[in-house]
């Protein structure tokens, strides 16, 4: 692989949630102005539009009529033509109207395509989810134009970001991209602004493969590393949290992590940043900083090598709703060469995510999402005979997780941890410790999970400074 290297690269990732209105996107052209002047180039790696993905995937289906096709194409122009009419110059919106109207008719005829086949693929719901990515940068392309920066978009296909594995959880081919970015990004760096889109790459028989929800962070991340460049990601928030802030008003803001707690964080469900963004940042060691759009001078997040350790040793805690826990009970588990296999390949093979396992000598239990134990259950239950093994489940669970650099090392986190539970009757239903030395997590009722991150928040955390 052939590094590029151009000294004082940013790449600047733009979230979607942010671009919903003319002032946010006059607020983007003023960062991006102040960043030119900072440094060499700027790259800018852009997510759909305010709403656009979740419509997208709404509509990612077999139709039962060519009007319905019609009224999804005219909303999805109608979505971006809306801001478009909100500049000055003519020029740059007509150019841009008949660029996205040139990308959208080659949307409209794989919808067509879908509604005559009856039948949507993976291949499909990639091919008609990135269209988010492929469509905003346009209109981004167009206010920088207007308000005098010199920019211009290139989709993946012209840049070359190229990917392997599966639709829609697809990973950077950080070789042949990089080697494409010195031919086709690097001499448009050096002259304007670029813009790139994030969550989407091809591959190499020219299918369109996505990265998974929130991979515009992942892209950012990867692009990042082929410039050596810093990261910064611009939110409507400063940064990852104490806990969520709709449940703990008090919250505070974590001003340093290490690349494994941002990682821990963005698996345990804080939706600041994608997990898949942290490991090449880590390659190159390259830091990353949250950036609040409506508060760019505040300083955000950082997320570097660096381990910096608190004196409550747990900087975070999480939660994540709507758990299931399913059981495999056998008397003969012990001494049933290939049983545990057996049972992780039935959930793998029906792509069933598995959050915290624990395991004794006659049973596996797993916490999986809710929406898949009713397919758990089924489909392990058509082995159960041959293994000679029970399936239990339990539902309306909840996922709760502490995170923090040390805490292996420090003796009486777990203690001090399940007292504050234990002294509000509190049942935990499944615990995994140990498996990570900076992560806690377990399982609880969820008629108990908002009571039990308040009172864990209030013990560790609120008295932090």
């Amino acid at each position: 692989m052939v590094d590029v290297v151009v000294k004082n690269i940013l790449v600047l990732k733009i979230g979607g949630g942010v671009l919903q209105n003319k002032d946010c996107f006059e607020r983007v052209v003023k960062i991006v102005k102040q960043k030119r002047e900072e440094f060499g180039g700027v790259i800018i790696v852009l997510s759909a539009l305010f709403g656009v993905t979740d419509f997208l995937i709404d509509n990612t289906r077999v139709f039962s009529n060519e009007g319905d096709i019609s009224e999804v194409i005219k909303t999805i122009e109608g979505k971006h033509v809306s801001y478009l009419n909100l500049l000055n110059n003519k020029k740059f919106v007509e150019e841009a109207i008949i660029d996205l109207r040139g990308k959208i008719s080659v949307l409209e005829k794989f919808f067509y395509g879908t509604h005559y086949l009856k039948e949507i693929t993976p291949r499909s719901k990639d091919l008609i989810q990135c269209y988010g990515e492929k469509l905003s940068p346009i209109v981004l392309e167009a206010f920088l134009k207007d308000y005098g920066v010199d920019a211009e978009f290139l989709d993946a296909e012209k840049a070359g970001i190229m990917c392997q594995g599966s639709f829609e959880n697809a990973f950077i081919d950080l070789e042949k991209t990089s080697n494409n970015f010195l031919v086709n990004v690097l001499p448009v760096l050096k002259e304007k602004v670029v813009l790139l889109p994030g969550f989407y790459g091809v591959d190499e028989n020219s299918d369109i493969k996505t990265f998974g929800r929130g991979g515009t962070d992942y892209s950012a991340g990867v692009i990042a590393n082929i410039f050596s460049a810093k990261l910064e990601i611009w939110k409507d928030v400063s940064g990852f949290m104490s806990a969520d802030p709709k449940l703990i008003p008090n919250a505070k803001q974590i001003n340093v992590l290490s690349y494994d707690e941002a990682e821990e964080l963005g698996y345990l469900g804080a939706k600041i940043l994608h997990p898949k963004t942290i490991n090449p940042l880590r390659k190159k060691d390259l830091c990353a900083e949250i950036k609040n759009l409506f508060e760019p001078e505040r300083k955000g997040t950082i997320i570097c090598s660096k381990k910096e350790l608190h004196d409550s040793i747990i900087k975070s805690v999480t939660l994540m709703k709507n758990v299931g826990i399913v059981t495999i009970k056998s008397s003969t588990m012990a001494s049933s060469s290939g049983f545990a296999t057996k049972v992780f390949d039935v959930l793998g093979a029906n792509k069933i995510s598995i959050n915290l396992i624990a395991t004794t000598e006659t049973s596996i239990s797993v916490s999986i999402n809710l929406k898949d134990v009713l397919k758990a259950v089924s489909e392990l239950n058509k082995i159960g005979k041959e293994f000679d093994f029970e399936v239990t489940s339990r539902e309306d669970l909840s996922l709760i997780s502490v995170v923090g650099e040390g805490m292996r090392e420090t003796p009486g986190v777990a203690g001090k941890l399940f007292s504050v539970l234990g002294e509000k009757n509190i049942n935990i239903e499944l615990i995994s410790q140990g498996a990570s030395s900076i992560n806690i997590s377990f399982v609880v009722d969820t008629t108990n999970v908002n009571l039990a991150v308040q009172e864990i928040h209030k013990k560790f955390l609120e008295e932090r400074v």
